[in-house]
């Protein structure tokens, strides 16, 4: 079912529904009480007529409600009074042109009272009560109050066409703001799934126009277009890297080519065909690192993170160790600063990853002589892990390029240029990130923040 179609349903036409329904409930209990109204007026003006029914002075009963000074005024409206006597005779009626309900009314054992509702020859509705009423002697005599239904009837009537009009204007208010709405929504909607389908073939879902409102849709909208931006830049990430494997495979299988087409040229001694063999052995050893690295670089990047509790300094401690023989190798003290427990909910293999290739890094530029730091600390809810060098440092202009696939500041620095992708994709993977930090002496401070949960 259509958008406009299910908010005309549920927004007027169901809620429309819903008001008569509950309208024909408060016609019915007005009707009752209206009704019950009415007994009580009967009732209370038979009691009043027949405490003094017999108060004549010769005993004779009598209405009061005739030589009443008033009676011109209420004989309108006031209920038809009728008297019968002992056999069941008329000895009086109030007003005389009342309509006659019964010529006959013969007291009878049983309920002193009796209300019933009668339809008379003319089709008029009346409410009948029926009192059964003892003379000072005994003798039983029955008042009769006859009261048109009429009074019920058309206020309820009036009440009813009232009701049903308001609810005809309601429910076509509703109709006309439902569609209305629906016809909005429905083009907000329509244009945001074009929007995403264009996004397929690359494009980006623009941002929300500023006129629109701040709704849901325009949270969904502005979610999609920064969704769009994430893949597109993802993308675009995905080519320069795939376009940068490339050069970097190319160039030992370009370099290993050349080697052995000079070597099978002409005839080759030995010792100069080892000499191919062993250039063709670095290039290899060049191209399984970076074959290694990619595959580091992608289980960072897309598979699902193994977090367990665990102490974060303890595995500072451990990366530390690791490299202690390539630090001595090179000449390089290195220290470990920071509280002797850290608490924290991460993979531990892929954060000791991300730990090792910021000490090779540091190590790679570290001069001789020199101290490299692995300082812990605690920032807010997240841990802070920072590897400090006394490097050459990296220029303000490179600080993010590091980060970047491949990219290297200087190529005979060893490496493939993998190694802080990694740590940023790790560091991200944990709700963190990875970023170049200012330093207070010579060298480069990269930092790795995690979150503590």
């Amino acid at each position: 079912m259509k958008l406009v179609r299910r908010m005309w349903l549920w927004g007027a036409v169901v809620p429309v529904v819903a008001v008569a329904a509950a309208l024909g409930v408060a016609v019915q209990v007005f009707r009752v009480v209206l009704e019950r109204a009415l007994d009580e007026a009967l009732l209370s003006q038979a009691a009043a007529e027949s405490v003094s029914l017999f108060d004549a002075p010769d005993g004779r009963p009598h209405l009061h409600v005739e030589p009443s000074p008033l009676a011109g005024e209420v004989r309108a409206f006031v209920p038809a009074t009728r008297l019968y006597g002992p056999d069941g005779t008329l000895l009086g009626v109030f007003p005389p042109e009342s309509p006659t309900v019964s010529d006959r009314v013969v007291p009878e054992p049983g309920p002193t009272s009796r209300l019933e509702t009668r339809t008379l020859v003319s089709g008029q509705r009346v409410r009948v009560l029926t009192v059964q009423v003892r003379s000072p002697e005994g003798v039983p005599h029955v008042l009769q109050l006859v009261a048109s239904l009429a009074t019920v009837d058309q206020p309820v009537g009036t009440f009813t066409s009232v009701a049903t009009v308001l609810a005809l204007l309601l429910g076509g208010v509703l109709i006309g703001i439902q569609g209305w709405q629906a016809k909005g929504l429905a083009r907000r909607l329509h244009g945001i799934a074009e929007q995403v389908v264009r996004s397929r073939d690359g494009g980006v879902v623009s941002p929300a126009s500023a006129s629109e409102p701040r709704d849901e849709i325009m949270e969904v909208h502005l979610a999609l277009a920064d969704a769009s931006l994430r893949v597109r830049a993802a993308r675009e990430a995905q080519e320069r890297l795939i376009a940068r494997a490339a050069h970097e495979l190319r160039t030992p299988l370009a370099l290993m080519r050349t080697g052995l087409d000079l070597a099978l040229r002409r005839e080759r001694g030995a010792e100069e065909l080892r000499t191919v063999l062993e250039e063709n052995r670095r290039e290899v050893d060049r191209l399984a690192a970076v074959a290694d690295a990619l595959l580091e670089l992608s289980a960072a990047g897309g598979a699902a993170l193994d977090l367990q509790d665990g102490d974060l300094r303890g595995l500072l401690d451990d990366s530390a160790a690791g490299a202690r023989a390539e630090a001595d190798r090179r000449g390089v003290a290195l220290r470990v600063e920071g509280p002797t427990e850290a608490p924290c909910r991460m993979d531990a293999m892929a954060v000791r990853r991300a730990v090792d290739n910021l000490l090779a890094n540091a190590l790679r530029y570290a001069p001789r002589g020199s101290t490299v730091w692995l300082e812990l600390a605690r920032r807010d809810a997240q841990w802070e892990v920072a590897v400090r060098d006394e490097g050459r440092g990296i220029p303000e202009i490179h600080r993010e390029d590091v980060f970047t696939p491949f990219h290297r500041l200087e190529r005979d620095a060893g490496g493939v240029g993998l190694g802080l992708s990694l740590v940023r994709e790790v560091a991200r993977g944990h709700g963190g990130d990875a970023h170049v930090a200012e330093s207070t002496g010579p060298g480069a401070r990269l930092v790795l923040t995690l979150p503590m949960r």
